[in-house]
């Protein structure tokens, strides 16, 4: 056998190599031939150009897609600001929004007023809006829903003021509408205090205030507008724990002139001669001034008992007690316990069911 050829002999028919790309002349560029592209017809100067999602020319014709641009509509599709809510079978506003409620919920945006509502311990009843005309036990009394066969007990409370120690306005308020309260002409704020109270569907009485010693009907007349400018819209007038018109008979007729003129009722405390008011007035008489003592909340609620006792004996009864914190502690107590069995009613309601003694 011959022996292999040298590594040289292979090497002698050298590879052949593949035809050179001719290169152009230095500073010329030439593409390379590319298959031809399918042509778009070039817009029109000024025209709308439209592009599909590949990134494709459409011809102008009839033909070509609807073109929806946010914010925008088309004719007849709301005009400018109807955007995408201009397409047929398209659905907007899907996705939640920061401030917007819920779909099918009945919470309003944000932004929008809500009135929340607040129910009242007895009645659960809104206050009527003032009439324009009639007495003012009408006019202003707090509504009520009477329970049929009970008997009728009546809480005036005073509001003596933060200031003196007592509960504020709001608290008060929070007790509901079947108290009746109690202002003082001449405390600061007074006007503002009556109308929050009014607001909040309570009604409200004006407290006697002093006269000057050997006062006359004319002093009356003239204290008695000036109690009814501070306390507008007041249903009574309730005698102090020390009264100022009981037994004085000139003065005593002369209230009872300007409270008929006005409709409103008069309020006397327990004994004393002349304690009952006399004509068209309507009028009512206070049992029992719980707290004359600050008593304790046990003690209020016990001498409450009481008062219960009176108003099932006799179909109703007024007690008087003032908003001292452990005054309405003492209340409210016997009220959770005790109330459903009695007709909680403001004054009003009280002399408007022929109840009054």
């Amino acid at each position: 056998m011959p022996p292999p050829p040298p590594p040289a002999v292979a090497l002698d028919t050298p590879p052949q190599a593949e035809p050179a790309m001719p290169l152009p002349p230095p500073g010329i560029t030439a593409a390379p031939d590319l298959p031809p592209a399918e042509t778009a017809p070039a817009p029109v100067p000024g025209g709308e150009i439209t592009l599909m999602p590949d990134g494709a020319l459409v011809p102008p014709g009839p033909a070509r897609p609807r073109v929806i641009v946010p914010g925008q509509g088309g004719p007849g599709q709301g005009g400018p600001g109807a955007g995408f809510a201009s397409a047929e079978g398209t659905k907007v506003n899907r996705l939640p929004q920061v401030g917007s409620a819920p779909q099918g919920s009945s919470v309003p945006p944000s932004g929008v007023p809500v009135t929340p509502f607040v129910a009242d311990p007895v009645p659960p009843a809104a206050a009527p809006a003032p009439e324009a005309t009639g007495p003012a036990l009408t006019r202003f009394g707090a509504a009520f829903v009477e329970k049929p066969g009970k008997p009728y007990v009546t809480v005036l409370l005073v509001d003596v003021g933060t200031t003196a120690g007592g509960l504020d306005a709001q608290t008060i308020a929070a007790l509901g509408n079947w108290v009746t309260v109690v202002l003082d002409p001449a405390a600061p704020g007074v006007t503002e205090a009556a109308e929050s109270y009014r607001a909040a569907g309570l009604e409200v009485a004006m407290l006697a205030g002093p006269l000057p010693a050997g006062a006359v009907a004319q002093d009356l007349e003239v204290a008695l507008a000036a109690w009814q400018r501070a306390v507008p819209q007041a249903v009574a007038l309730v005698e102090p724990e020390t009264p100022v018109l009981q037994g004085k008979a000139p003065l005593l007729a002369q209230a009872e002139k300007a409270l008929a003129a006005e409709g409103m009722a008069y309020v006397t405390q327990p004994g004393g001669i002349g304690a009952r008011a006399t004509g068209d007035v309507p009028r009512a008489g206070i049992f029992r001034v719980l707290d004359t003592r600050r008593d304790k909340a046990a003690v209020i609620t016990r001498t409450l008992d009481r008062a219960g006792f009176e108003a099932a004996r006799d179909g109703a009864t007024v007690v008087m007690l003032s908003a001292w914190p452990e005054s309405v502690a003492g209340l409210t107590a016997w009220a959770a316990e005790e109330g459903a069995k009695y007709n909680l009613a403001p004054l009003s309601a009280l002399i408007g069911a022929g109840k009054a003694k």
